[in-house]
């Protein structure tokens, strides 16, 4: 029979859970009750110890004296206990219609079929259709399964196994350029740390950028004091980058110094070089030229930041969730004036140095949209990500089950993405 939990003995539950993530816990109930939306804390039990549960959200629908219900990454459940996935949805069900519910909406925390960084599928790799088809027999309807439609959750993430690897095997993992950008932007004073709390109006500024940048929905201050009101301080992070502008100035001075005495040495060389060498000779002359003259620019801009903006300026960073066994990189950005230095590189970088050495098993670089085409609007972000080795992660999207039918598509109209926790792009942008 179900049963309404104690917030504790859910949590000690939903923490150990195979399908364990931050939006089945208390602490994303006190985030959402901010939003007027009222949490249920919802199991099953066999001889006192629970077997299944789910947190369940409630919200009333504009201008009818109805509900809609949300599972968000719900249920925590083994789907491989059918009788069980079946009893404890049927009672669920009960429930809601007691509530006077519309429909119940689920989005699991599940992998849907195996694939590699490519998106392609791993032949005999995990498949679990099987989960869809029993959903579907139950009753609900699949509809999150299509790239294009703008669903509440990411479908698709990307994610960093760190399981069983030292870091120097996942670097090894990493494009040659990842890692050379990672070795350049180390040498060239860009650094990586943590804001302090009160530090929190910085991180809105990148935001800010961000949302303007791309058109999507802005997520305010109150957002991010709301979330780090809810959960534990050792949940949330923010990560970010900044440049050591004197330490920059030093590092390119020496490469400036070093590229010219190798120049001037080459051209004490030039006489004694062979005529059938003599384009090779100029070949990399030029290229040397070239990079002297990059240097030079470098150096220019640098300085002038240091006489407008000091000796140390952010770059640019990511709001993190630490829970379970994952990390989530869950949104961020650089500011534009700084996106040629790369430095979202070594911020990741860093954040799967975190995610190795503080024992957690995943580092996810979250939402890509599952189209792998060239020519697809996120393909750039995807490659990026892809950068860093891991692979691509396919869920297996959102189920509705429809409890008043007459209800239901006034029910999907004031069901907005946002209410979710991804990141939104705004109509006609």
């Amino acid at each position: 029979m179900l049963v309404e939990l104690k917030k504790q003995e859910f949590d000690d539950f939903a923490s150990n859970h195979i399908h364990n993530n931050f939006q089945q816990s208390s602490y994303w109930a006190k985030f959402m009750e901010a939003d007027e939306w009222h949490p249920y804390f919802l199991g099953i039990k066999e001889k006192e110890k629970i077997i299944a549960a789910t947190l369940l959200f409630s919200r009333n629908a504009p201008l009818i004296k109805k509900r809609y219900f949300y599972a968000p990454r719900g249920f925590l459940i083994d789907y491989n206990k059918e009788e069980l996935v079946k009893t404890f949805t049927k009672e669920l069900i009960q429930f809601i219609k007691k509530k006077n519910g519309i429909s119940l909406k689920i989005d699991p925390y599940i992998s849907w079929i195996e694939r590699d960084k490519y998106g392609e599928i791993v032949k005999g790799g995990m498949d679990n259709t099987r989960i869809v088809n029993l959903l579907e027999e139950m009753g609900f309807i699949h509809i999150g399964n299509d790239y294009k439609r703008n669903m509440i959750q990411p479908r698709w993430q990307y994610v960093i196994d760190t399981r069983g690897k030292s870091l120097e095997e996942l670097e090894s993992e990493m494009h040659d350029k990842t890692r050379q950008i990672i070795h350049r932007n180390e040498r060239e004073g860009i650094r990586f740390r943590f804001l302090l709390k009160n530090e929190l109006d910085s991180f809105v500024d990148i935001m800010k950028q961000t949302s303007d940048k791309f058109h999507t929905l802005e997520y305010t201050k109150q957002y991010y004091q709301d979330i780090m009101n809810a959960f534990l301080e050792e949940n949330i992070k923010m990560a970010v980058v900044e440049l050591d502008v004197k330490e920059a100035i030093q590092s390119l001075e020496q490469q400036l110094q070093k590229e010219k005495q190798s120049y001037y040495s080459r051209a004490f060389q030039k006489d004694e070089v062979l005529p059938m060498n003599d384009k090779k000779f100029e070949k990399n002359e030029k290229e040397q030229e070239n990079t002297i003259e990059h240097l030079e620019e470098k150096l220019q801009s640098y300085r002038m930041i240091l006489q407008q903006q000091g000796d140390k300026v952010l770059l640019g960073g990511y709001f993190i969730i630490l829970y379970g066994n994952e990390v989530i990189a869950l949104h961020g950005g650089i500011f534009e004036q700084f996106k040629k230095l790369d430095a979202a590189t070594t911020l990741h970088y860093e954040m799967i140095k975190y995610t190795k050495e503080n024992g957690y098993d995943f580092y996810n670089l979250y939402e890509i949209s599952g189209d792998f085409r060239e020519n697809s609007p996120m393909h750039g972000s995807y490659l990026f990500k892809r950068n860093f080795g891991g692979k691509a992660v396919e869920l297996i999207g959102e189920f509705d089950y429809i409890i008043d039918p007459t209800f239901y598509s006034f029910f999907k109209f004031f069901f907005p993405p946002y209410y979710g926790i991804k990141v939104i792009r705004k109509e006609n942008a």
